[in-house]
Parts: C-alpha cells; sequence; structure tokens
C-alpha cells in the first residue's frame, strides 16, 4: 500500500494541478495509493477544491484530515504523520510532499524504488548530480543549502544531502519505529525546521537512507511562499541544539540504531 501524504493551507491556486499529475503518475506507481490531506486552516477554497477532486473519482482513495485553524506547518505534519504511524503496515511506504505544485509527482516512482532496494528513507534532493531550483529567490535558494550544509556537518545524516526538502519517502516500519521511540516528540518544531527535524531523528533508526535527483519547480508555486526568514532561521538553531540532546535519549533507550 502506499499513501501520500500532504500538509495544504491555502493552496487554491495549486492543489488540483498536483492532484491531476498525481492522476497522471498513480497507474505507473504499480500498487494501491491513498492520499491523506492535512488541511491547516485554509481559508481558502482549497477544501473545496479537493471535495471537487474527489468527486470525480480518480483512481485513489483521498483523506482530508482538518484542522479548524491554521496550526502551523509543524502541526500539519505532526497530524499527518503520527496518523500514519498508527496505521500503515510495516511494508507500506509513505510518500511525503507539499501541496503547492512545486514537488514533480514523477519522483515517486524513483522514491519507491529506493525504498524497494532496501533504503527506510529516501529524499527527493535538489543537491545530488542531476538535481536543480528553478525559479527560487536567491535568498531562499542560499537559506535552503546553508542549512543543509549546517545540519550535515552538525549530524552528519550518511546517504543525505538535503536536508531541508519535504519530498521524502519512508517505509512504514520506520515510521512506526520512530514513534514508539519518540512518541509524541517525534515532531516538535512548528515551522518550516519540522522537515529537517523529522529526517534527523528518523535517520538513525533507518536500516538505509538514500537520495534521487529532483528539479524543485517554485516557477509553479500557485501563491506566496509562508515562510518567516530570520524565524526559520532562529528556529534551525534551536532545533540543532535540541535534537542533539534527544538523539542522545533516544540511543539509550532503543537498540535499534543502525545508519
Amino acid at each position: 500500500m502506499l499513501y501520500l501524504m500532504m500538509p495544504m493551507y491555502n493552496e487554491e491556486n495549486s492543489i488540483v494541478a498536483l492532484l491531476d499529475n498525481v492522476k497522471r503518475v498513480a497507474s505507473r506507481l504499480g500498487d494501491t495509493l491513498k492520499v491523506v490531506i492535512v488541511d491547516d486552516g485554509s481559508s481558502d477554497a482549497s477544501v473545496k477544491k479537493v471535495e471537487e477532486f474527489t468527486g470525480k473519482k480518480p483512481p485513489f482513495a483521498i483523506q482530508l484530515l482538518p484542522h479548524k485553524i491554521n496550526q502551523g506547518l509543524g502541526q500539519a505534519m505532526r497530524t499527518g504523520i503520527y496518523h500514519l504511524a498508527k496505521t500503515v503496515a510495516d511494508d507500506d511506504i509513505i510518500f511525503t510532499m507539499d501541496a503547492d505544485n512545486t514537488h514533480n509527482p514523477d519522483h515517486m516512482i524513483d522514491l519507491k524504488k529506493k525504498i524497494e532496494e532496501g533504503n527506510d528513507v529516501v529524499v527527493a534532493s535538489r543537491y545530488c548530480s542531476g538535481g536543480e531550483e528553478k525559479g527560487l529567490k536567491l535568498y531562499r535558494s542560499i537559506l535552503s543549502s546553508g542549512a543543509s550544509t549546517l545540519l550535515k556537518l552538525c549530524f552528519n545524516c550518511k546517504g543525505i544531502r538535503d536536508y531541508t526538502c519535504g519530498y521524502r519517502a519512508y517505509r512504514g516500519s520506520l515510521l512506526k519505529t520512530a514513534y514508539a521511540a519518540y512518541g509524541n516528540n517525534l515532531i516538535k518544531e512548528n515551522g518550516f525546521t519540522c522537515m529537517a527535524e523529522l529526517l534527523i531523528k528518523v535517520h538513525p533508526l533507518a536500516r538505509g537512507a538514500s537520495e534521487v535527483p529532483m528539479i524543485l519547480r517554485y516557477d509553479l508555486k500557485g501563491g506566496a511562499s509562508k515562510m518567516k526568514i530570520f524565524r526559520t532561521i532562529y528556529r534551525y538553531m534551536h532545533m540543532i541544539r535540541h535534537t542533539r540532546k534527544e538523539l542522545v535519549a533516544v540511543r539509550k533507550t532503543t537498540d535499534r540504531i543502525l545508519v
């Protein structure tokens, strides 16, 4: 079973185009796909557009997990990841992707292949051979590459270069193991830093980690960026300090420290 989990907030200009692209790829994935969308209190027509798309009976089920009010990306990720960690089977594959149409669903095929080759987590990466960014403003590009460089120096997750991209695939057993190890502390960050935090926390529990090249299409994004730059930088420094302590604690309580 395959799952695609997407946090969504005010993506009325992007979500249908993205779901159409998922529909185009679904038959090539070779397994049953279910799309789980966490709506983080959207105030536009995002939910209505998802419901209209669902009514057209696409070749995959769509589950909508709603927040009544906007609570931030971190809470949306907690809702989706924790829900799946409690329900998926060990051999299921969980994809995570942004809902703003900047991630090409075609990469799900390569991500799935890497999981089937034995990796427990695979990142769609801008920084491995064949990856690139299109349409991203220079300061955003510098922030992302700088954050990944800093996080690699601090945590050195083997096989990973892109720490901040949320387009990934996880084996079901890894999410279940990570949730058992960390509980509701698996994702503590509320902003964009939650993506790096989740990767860093699951990586030591994975039986293999790898990347596939991705072209980030920020030129296809339907709305303005929701990132607050200076707050994000501050949260990266905070996350690094506290996540180091949590990794030490988890190493003392689990024998599945692998990569």
